[in-house]
């Protein structure tokens, strides 16, 4: 089942800016001076203006006041000017599902914003400009299914707008890289730049984005069957929405909502959202949205084996996305309907759809290749050109010299090349000699590093254990030694108390002893493995009200291997105490997951944070760090750590199960 996702276009933001253009006088007003006695930069201006303001209203009409900016902008050489044409009949396009269309207007957006930028590449109106342009390419490329280079155009906007500090716009970008990482089934990094979204809409007080940020994470926790966690975050989410959005986003929400209610065979109130989805997407002449809804029924109608209703349902959404170029639903819905045709013993049709859906889907992961391939042709061409005009050239001048010149030089040749062909040589040689001895260095500190975070962890170990042993344990036996050894000389009363003093100190010794055994190794993870031996100890934090542990786990085992369980345990462990000491946090995060047989642990606190870059290159650095990234290396895994003042503390840990 496909989960509704909203791709927050830059377009909306400039009609954030400028909702007054939606206002009939005012667009009354623009056309009257559009035809008036008004100079050519004005006159684009103004056409640009009146097919932002016309977008969703008339989009055939915006797409007229868009060409006539195209075309009057042209004509002068106001570089700006160009680049904004260009930009919003690019987004007339995408508004009418042409995209192949919206991403040659766009690029001549593009060809014109290099020699803006070049001209005045300081300027933030420029910069701007150009962000804008990327993250609407990024859009295209993602409603076309083609993610990777979606993802690269969404970054270079992200680093524009970064550049300039448009935080709104940051956290925008950051939530449409969010949901190609999440189309790419990466979900661990959709989480992360959706949270930063969610993290700038909350901060800046941004409904709109704030709304979008939460209905997106509740889509990724959709795709990982936490279907708990996607109801809370899309429940949200359309609560903020029920005055603060416009109708497409309704879409959305009811459509994100009735996917959940599916998942957890709630088929009636599912159907009710996705007909309130659907009633929006034809209200606003969505397209987009009814390619969805419709494949989203379908699925419900699939799952409940009535498949006169999704066949039904699965063609309308078929029919649509070709009508819109949506590759991607062409594909999903082709191989649906052959599923279902081949379940009804129906072969040839089953075979007609899956032929059209593996063609499909060829088309879209291909697309990005064919690109690369025909631009490495073009330079091989030019290479080759540029070679044979530097041949003929060398020839004309062989031609003209003489021949003691002639012999004079290829000997010079012959010469050079030796001397080049032993320098290169000796460098060669040399720089592999550096490579070895340096690959050795750090070889040596590292397996140096992992002995030493050994040898501290089990001083520490041994010295803890000591102390327990000697100020716990010594202390009681012998106590009960002493009232042993006054038995013997005691009264028949005296001796009964002894005995029952005796008794109970032996108690408080074997409690103390069973309390030594579980801090060397947990009874809870030793017994019940890692997932269960974290959640205990959450659940002891959580009892005191201070800090909210939160454990999540998605297809992770009962047992590991006991050096990775306890190894893990006692890093995540170590966490939570620093978390409490230092960090001032209220809310811990903690996931266990296990895919394509690698262990994926991640730790997040929402305290105070500390600048960890700045930590690490000083001198005055601690022992902890370094000690958990040593104690991980030394199960051959891999521990990234990311943390920013204010912004809390995150750390991902690897594991491959090939080493378990």
């Amino acid at each position: 089942m496909r989960f509704a996702k909203v791709l927050l276009l830059i377009l909306l933001l400039f009609v954030v800016l400028q909702k007054s253009h939606s206002q009939t006088p005012e667009i009354d007003s623009l056309i009257n001076t559009l035809y008036s006695n008004i100079d050519d930069t004005t006159f684009v201006q103004n056409a640009i203006k009146l097919s932002w303001s016309l977008m969703y209203v008339d989009t055939d009409t915006a797409i007229y006041y868009g060409n006539l900016a195209v075309e009057k902008s042209l004509t002068g050489k106001h570089l700006l000017n160009i680049v904004n044409a260009y930009n919003v009949r690019g987004v007339c396009s995408i508004v009418k599902s042409e995209y192949n269309e919206a991403l040659s207007y766009l690029k001549k957006g593009e060809e014109t914003g290099f020699l803006l930028l070049k001209e005045q590449p300081n300027k933030k109106i420029n910069i701007h400009r150009m962000g804008a342009i990327y993250s609407n390419m990024g859009n295209v490329y993602s409603y076309k299914g083609n993610y990777d280079i979606a993802i690269k155009n969404y970054m270079h906007a992200l680093n524009m707008f970064k550049e300039i500090n448009l935080e709104n716009v940051i956290g925008i970008c950051s939530s449409n890289i969010a949901i190609c990482f999440g189309d790419l089934q990466k979900f661990d990094k959709a989480l992360e730049y959706n949270f930063i979204a969610l993290e700038i809409a909350e901060r800046t007080e941004d409904i709109f984005s704030l709304t979008q940020s939460l209905n997106n994470i509740g889509s990724i926790y959709f795709n990982i069957e936490q279907y708990d966690s996607a109801y809370k975050y899309v429940s949200k989410s359309a609560k903020l929405s029920e005055n603060n959005v416009s109708e497409n986003d309704l879409i959305d929400i009811n459509a994100n909502l009735g996917s959940i209610l599916h998942k957890l065979h709630q088929y009636d109130s599912a159907l009710v959202y996705f007909s309130k989805a659907r009633e929006y997407s034809v209200t606003n002449d969505s397209r987009d949205g009814l390619v969805n809804i419709h494949y989203m029924i379908a699925q419900m109608y699939n799952d409940m084996m009535l498949y006169d209703s999704a066949i039904f349902h699965y063609e309308k959404s078929k029919i649509l996305a070709e009508q819109t170029g949506t590759g991607k639903f062409i594909m999903f819905t082709n191989e649906r309907l052959a599923d279902i045709y081949y379940k009804e013993g129906k072969y040839k049709l089953a075979y007609e759809d899956l032929l059209s859906g593996s063609n499909m889907r060829d088309s879209i992961f291909s697309e990005e290749s064919d690109v690369r391939i025909a631009n490495m042709e073009v330079k091989y061409q030019s290479e080759i050109k540029e070679e044979e005009i530097k041949l003929l050239q060398e020839t004309a001048k062989l031609n003209q010299a003489t021949a003691k010149t002639n012999k004079i030089v290829f000997s010079a040749i012959i010469i050079i090349l030796i001397l080049i062909i032993v320098m290169v040589i000796l460098a060669y040689r040399s720089y592999k000699h550096k490579q070895l001895a340096e690959r050795r260095k750090i070889q040596q500190n590292a397996e140096r590093k992992i002995l030493d975070a050994v040898i501290e962890t089990e001083y520490k170990e041994r010295k803890r254990f000591a102390e327990d042993l000697h100020d716990g344990l010594g202390v009681l036996l012998s106590t009960t030694r002493l009232y042993i050894n006054e038995i013997e000389d005691s009264n028949i009363e005296d001796r009964k108390s002894l005995i029952k003093q005796s008794n109970s100190m032996l108690d408080d010794a074997i409690a103390n002893a069973r309390n030594i055994s579980n801090n060397i190794m947990p009874a809870a993870l030793k017994n019940n493995g890692l997932e269960i031996a974290i959640r205990s100890f959450s659940d002891k934090i959580n009892s005191s009200g201070n800090l909210k542990i939160d454990v999540q786990s998605v297809n992770f085992k009962k047992h590991y291997k006991s050096t990775i369980e306890i190894t893990i345990y006692r890093i995540l462990t170590e966490m939570i105490n620093n978390t409490i000491k230092h960090a001032e946090a209220t809310l811990v995060n903690i996931s266990l997951i296990e895919k394509n047989k690698t262990l994926l642990v991640t730790y997040y606190d929402n305290g105070k944070g500390f600048d960890y870059d700045a930590m690490i290159k000083s001198s005055e650095k601690g022992m902890g760090l370094d000690n958990t990234i040593s104690r991980i290396n030394s199960i051959s895994g891999t521990c990234s750590i990311n943390s920013k003042v204010g912004e809390g503390f995150f750390a991902k840990i690897e594991v491959s199960t090939n080493n378990i």
